[in-house]
């Protein structure tokens, strides 16, 4: 029984559509991808990756299905903009945790790692699924290469794991993590960026300054969506699947009222195989709820392999998705996040 299945799961801040998840509804979603033998990827940053991302934006992998907070501190600095979000572990021992999801369930894993898991931890919890029939342990320098690559991707598709489990440096899975999981058989990649020691005075001055920034940047930008949807028009959607592509059409403003005729039309156009251009000409702003349900869409289509695109988008609106980072997500619209 899938559990992801619902827009308000979705949390957008920062310009990362995170996704509310607690440790059991984990443990349930890894279970049943691997156990179907459903290629998925999860993703889950700690608080140092996201002062990296909010200097280089494209370090972020878009493309991956669930994004996790797996750090407190992260969670706190939402809640400072009034954004609450699940965390399903913590970032120190979130490797260790998915070991035991995989003695759990009896999956085999597949370790990509500088350093090996904490034993500790898992005997601590009573799980130590280190045999080699469950556990394989592919030992990194750090940072990846090309070589690397390829080694993992042969090693991969050798062994054929339930569940491959990679931590590198941000910089790495920014270049990386794509083609690695393109060349990926039928498996769950669960990829965490690896901590960068930072002991330099101006780096250390950098920690303090850029989490204010940030902080002050997103309640700016949240306060700047609040007022243009407050100010909101007759909102409607309607569709036209006789035109090619099928078109979507939102006019008005996206926000709460009109998200379940959205998600309803969309669903319906996904179930008889329409695959929609979003018209988004008409439409004069949009919510923080919104613009979340847009992500929702997205991944939907995308769930099913197909791509959702946006046809048309007025002005104003695509100033607010491109501040927001959405829309990096959809097909011919890769944003102003990406690196040249």
């Amino acid at each position: 029984m899938e559990i992801f299945d619902n827009p308000d799961r979705i949390k957008l801040a920062f310009g990362i559509p995170f996704f509310n998840m607690d440790f059991n509804e984990l443990m349930l979603t890894v279970g049943e991808r691997a156990g179907a033998k459903k290629k998925t990827m999860f993703f889950a940053p700690s608080f140092p990756w996201m002062l990296d991302y909010a200097k280089s934006p494209h370090i972020c992998p878009h493309f991956t299905d669930f994004i996790l907070p797996a750090d407190s501190g992260l969670i706190s600095m939402a809640e400072k903009a009034e954004i609450k979000l699940k965390m399903p572990l913590e970032y120190f021992e979130f490797p260790e945790q998915i070991a035991r999801i995989c003695a759990h369930y009896g999956f085999s894993l597949l370790n990509v790692s500088e350093n090996a898991l904490k034993s500790d931890i898992l005997i601590r919890d009573g799980y130590v699924p280190l045999s080699w029939d469950l556990f394989t342990q592919f030992q990194t320098t750090g940072d990846l290469d090309e070589l690397d690559v390829k080694s993992i991707v042969g090693t991969a598709n050798t062994l054929n794991p339930d569940i491959v489990l990679i931590s590198a440096p941000p910089e790495s899975i920014g270049h990386y993590i794509k083609n690695i999981y393109d060349q990926l058989g039928d498996c769950v990649l669960i990829c965490i960026p690896q901590d960068v020691e930072k002991n330099k005075a101006a780096d250390k001055f950098d920690n303090i300054f850029t989490p204010l920034l940030l902080l002050r940047e997103e309640i700016n930008h949240l306060e700047k969506i609040k007022r243009a949807a407050s100010m909101a028009l007759p909102s409607s959607v309607s569709h036209d699947e006789s035109s090619i592509p099928p078109v979507l059409e939102i006019s008005g403003t996206l926000d709460a009222g009109i998200i379940p005729d959205l998600i309803r039309i969309a669903t319906r156009m996904l179930e008889r195989n329409f695959i929609p251009a979003l018209d988004l000409s008409k439409t004069n702003a949009a919510s923080l709820k919104g613009m979340e349900a847009l992500y929702f869409l997205n991944r939907k289509f995308r769930d099913a392999k197909k791509e959702i695109t946006i046809s048309k988008i007025s002005d104003g609106l695509q100033n607010t998705l491109h501040r927001s980072g959405a829309l990096i997500q959809f097909a011919d619209f890769p944003g102003i996040q990406d690196k040249l």
